[in-house]
């Protein structure tokens, strides 16, 4: 078993971290630094940019940089629709109602996307570590649900990863945060990241994480506070010259840009500047925007957001019954952590002072990386309890909800319930998983359904048929029908429905390997070019420099300049690393004369 790696796969940034000589460290990507950003650029021609490089084209290349892709990962298009505004890249409806995205005329699903960030991340840690890496655990928000967990499942497999373990991003915390502590305490881990937020609930001692509830919710992040910016400028600048800028993406995304650039200023500072020069233009000429926005006005703009995540916080104690009191610290997780209002707003309701000694941008990935190290068997073992973030039953009669797991119910864990026929002689029962707290079932998310065959023949309601749920530590989950007088039973391992087909995974799981062996040896390739120019170079200054050189030995050296320049234009060439280091041994020995 090689190196485990440990992934935060973040809305705005990633970090992926490992177990090194006992403790958790981030590892640092090829551009050097600790974060990658969460993005995406799909050229026309086939070419993928990913991290910073990407970045830096979101304004250019607005429509073709894709980011916040975890706001759609494994969600329905229709739950998807208010946040479709926070991006300028196209989202579209899938033939299964999902989420996809739309680029240069193709489709892709926001795992894909997902699986190329991942797969930059997984070749930082072998450059890093000097070794394969095929192995991970990948963390997910606690409020994510069974079809969105999944759905990360399958973005790590399609970049070519055997996801280990799925965990919640809190929880992970909460492991960095027990990893080396010798007391015991309860602890409030207040996620606020790009695209999510979290509320948990630990009591956490030497060798024991135990969840006691979880809240939140994975359509409220840092995005929405940088929208609220957006629409006061976009409101600045319509007073200002009569222009609605709602419909010019390339305008929106720079405001996107600002917005994210002042909010965090004002971290630091009580006012900020936004300045676009030559932001869109008409007839008359090019429209510049530029106006100052205070704290006070961006606390006001965002006030009703913030207030949201305290409202989990007070219903998380509610459902867990525990006291402000009880709480002995709060771990601050995410970037948004940092903003000066969330942090007041944290302290008044917990009335005390926070936990600032974990970077919060860097937690979840070194939580991760511990797990990690337990499976790998590195770290001591840290029984990890965590529960179920959704309630789970199945649909009964007058189409109602009927619950067999509650939420916040411990993982591993077994329920069963009898359900029966709603006709005389139903020989067939349909079974319709689902997940949500709603009591019509409608409303609440399907995660599959299967049909119960053979039930011998009875009056309605006679029928006695026995539905076990099991959800492992994983949370997988696997529903059994039984019919207590034929003997007929089902089994059903759940995948929760998303975009892909497990034979689509595997298409695309190659695909990606394969552009992956591609663009590795087109890496090997432009080194090798390199480092041949780097010798090429050395050998004419030395040629140069030599003096009285035996005719042999001069014209040993040029015919070797020929045949390294052929090799240089040649863009078939093979064997450059050999002929430079043969051009270095040439330097070698004319400098020796």
């Amino acid at each position: 078993m090689g190196k485990v790696i440990g992934i935060d796969l973040g809305t705005t940034n990633s970090v992926v971290a490992f177990m090194s000589r006992g403790d958790p460290e981030v590892i640092i990507n090829e551009e050097g630094s600790r974060g990658t950003p969460s993005v995406v650029l799909l050229q026309e021609d086939g070419e993928r940019l990913v991290g910073q490089i990407a970045k830096r084209q979101m304004v250019l290349n607005a429509e073709s940089t894709i980011h916040s892709v975890k706001r759609f990962i494994g969600r329905p298009f229709d739950s998807a629709r208010q946040d479709i505004p926070l991006v300028s890249y196209t989202i579209i409806s899938t033939e299964n109602g999902d989420c996809g995205i739309e680029v240069h005329g193709r489709a892709f699903s926001p795992q894909e996307i997902s699986a190329m960030v991942l797969q930059k991340l997984r070749r930082s840690a072998e450059e890093f570590l000097g070794e394969a890496v095929s192995e991970a655990v990948i963390t997910v928000p606690a409020y994510f649900s069974d079809r969105q967990r999944q759905a990360t499942r399958d973005a790590g497999i399609i970049a070519g990863l055997d996801v280990l373990r799925i965990v919640n991003e809190p929880t992970a915390a909460a492991l960095a945060y027990l990893h080396g502590q010798e007391r015991e305490s309860t602890i409030a881990v207040y996620d606020f990241g790009g695209g999510t937020f979290d509320i948990s609930i630990l009591d956490v001692a030497n060798d024991l994480a135990d969840v006691r509830g979880t809240r939140g919710n994975s359509t409220l992040g840092g995005a929405d506070l940088d929208w609220k910016i957006v629409e006061w400028l976009i409101e600045r600048f319509h007073e200002e010259h009569g222009m609605d800028l709602t419909e010019d993406r390339a305008a929106l995304q720079r405001l996107r840009d600002a917005a994210e650039r002042a909010k965090i200023e004002l971290s630091s500072t009580l006012e900020t500047e936004i300045h676009l020069p030559f932001l869109v233009a008409d007839a008359a000429g090019p429209k510049h925007l530029q106006c100052s926005l205070s704290r006070a006005n961006f606390e006001t703009l965002t006030g009703a957001l913030l207030d949201q995540t305290i409202e989990e916080c007070r219903s998380c104690l509610e459902e867990t019954g525990v006291k402000v009191e009880d709480i002995d610290e709060i771990i601050m997780v995410g970037g948004s952590s940092r903003i000066p209002a969330v942090q007041e707003r944290v302290k008044d309701l917990f009335r005390q002072p926070l936990n600032k000694s974990f970077n919060p941008d860097e937690v979840v990935a070194l939580g991760a990386a511990v797990q990690a190290g337990i499976l790998e068997g590195d770290v001591k073992a840290v029984t990890l309890l965590d529960v179920t973030n959704f309630s789970l039953g199945i649909e009964v009669e007058g189409r109602k909800f009927a619950t067999l797991i509650p939420k916040n119910t411990h993982i591993p864990t077994q329920r069963t319930q009898l359900v029966s026929t709603v006709t005389d002689n139903q020989k067939v029962v349909r079974i319709h998983i689902l997940q949500g707290e709603d009591e019509e079932a409608h409303k609440n998310t399907s995660l599959g359904e299967f049909e119960l065959r053979g039930i011998s023949p009875a009056k309605r309601g006679e029928p006695r048929i026995e539905v076990k749920f099991s959800i492992d530590s994983n949370g997988m989950v696997i529903v059994s029908a039984k019919d207590a007088h034929s003997g007929e039973a089902e089994d059903l391992t759940i995948h929760a429905p998303t975009s892909l087909s497990d034979d689509q995974i595997q298409e695309l799981r190659e695909e990606a390997a394969g552009r992956g062996r591609r663009e590795t040896e087109v890496a090997s390739v432009d080194l090798g070019k390199n480092e041949l120019e780097a010798a090429f170079g050395a050998l004419q200054g030395a040629i140069a420099q030599a003096r009285d050189l035996e005719p042999a030995v001069e014209e040993a050296a040029k015919d070797l300049l020929v045949r390294a320049r052929t090799a240089l234009e040649d863009p078939n060439s093979q064997n450059l690393a050999e002929m430079a280091d043969e051009c270095r041994r040439q330097v070698t020995t004319l400098m020796g004369l």
